[in-house]
């Protein structure tokens, strides 16, 4: 199967106010990144992932909006189906529904949230989504699950995007988590900055659930989280790494070797092991630039190394 390479801009939105937020998606917009993203967390000082992306759809043209991701026990499946729905009509269909079973315990206790165990987490997440794709496509009206009822239920509008929105399920757990995005995920994001070896032992697991599912990996697509520090020269990285270690009270080497599994260094190093995992099936990045996120860097990356994957990957 061959996909299109394609890049995301993660955010964490906590310190950025929404004047700065829209700055940066509207930019991210123009140079044609595919998508961007925001967190799903309630008790920090932060805008709320969905009021905010449904704000930012409202200011963008192609990029496609993913929550990463919406912290599944926050919100019943029912509310869930018909709010992304009417995002996906808003925004003219460019939802990619990122979802997972809720992994902050604490955030979920301030809140007043139960906190069940993983297993217990995982399996309502998969009963969720069924939920949400039943009643995007209307094959769902009556349920009766272990978690979740459903009597007599109709949504509309439905979504823009035909059969439905992509489902994106997040997370790392591979007896639980990586089951759930075998059985329903259309994406799959696993982990942060990871090896290639981390990747393929990762992906190995998945394919072992996919075939006990009897479902294809091929059908999923599998990104790649990673820290994203571009320069133009080699020395201009050599100083951005210097100021990274002096932030973080490190030596320079130990700054360095802190980048691995990040895509790091001139515009050349980048392409160079982003086609390392380009080759390894992995053509979906999401890309953690420093914060405050430069616009500068977001330029940078989309001039010098995007075009060099439009091609497509595997």
């Amino acid at each position: 199967m061959t996909r299109k390479v394609k890049f995301c801009v993660r955010m964490h939105q906590h310190g950025y106010g929404f004047e700065q937020l829209r700055e940066v998606w509207t930019e991210a917009d123009r140079l044609g990144y595919h998508s961007a993203s925001l967190y799903d967390l309630l008790n920090i000082p932060t805008l709320e992932c969905w009021t905010t992306l449904s704000a930012l759809a409202s200011v963008t043209e192609n990029l496609r909006l993913i929550p990463m991701v919406l912290a599944n026990t926050y919100r019943p499946p029912a509310l869930m189906a018909k709010m992304a729905s009417t995002l996906d009509v808003i925004s003219r269909g460019r939802l990619e529904l990122g979802i997972g079973a809720g992994g902050g315990g604490s955030d979920h206790r301030a809140a007043g949230y139960a906190f069940p165990s993983t297993a217990e987490r995982v399996r309502m997440l998969e009963e969720a989504v069924v939920v949400i794709k039943g009643l995007w496509t209307g094959e769902l009206s009556d349920f009766q699950g272990r978690y979740y009822q459903l009597e007599r239920a109709h949504q509309e509008p439905r979504p823009v995007q035909q059969p439905r929105p992509p489902i994106l399920i997040g997370g790392h757990g591979e007896r639980h988590l990586l089951r759930a995005a075998a059985g329903h995920g259309d994406i799959c994001n696993i982990g942060s900055e990871m090896s290639l070896e981390e990747h393929r032992q990762k992906l190995s697991v998945l394919e072992a659930h996919c075939r006990d599912l009897g479902r294809d990996l091929a059908e999923i697509e599998v990104s790649h989280n990673a820290r994203t520090l571009i320069a133009e020269t080699a020395a201009e990285f050599d100083a951005m790494v210097a100021r990274g270690a002096a932030q973080s009270n490190v030596s320079p080497s130990a700054y360095r070797d802190s980048l691995a599994g990040a895509i790091a260094g001139t515009p050349d190093e980048c392409a160079e092991q982003i086609q390392g995992y380009v080759d390894a099936g992995i053509t979906y990045f999401f890309l953690i630039f420093p914060d405050p996120v430069s616009v500068e860097h977001l330029r940078l990356f989309a001039r010098e190394v995007m075009p060099r994957f439009a091609g497509g990957g595997t």
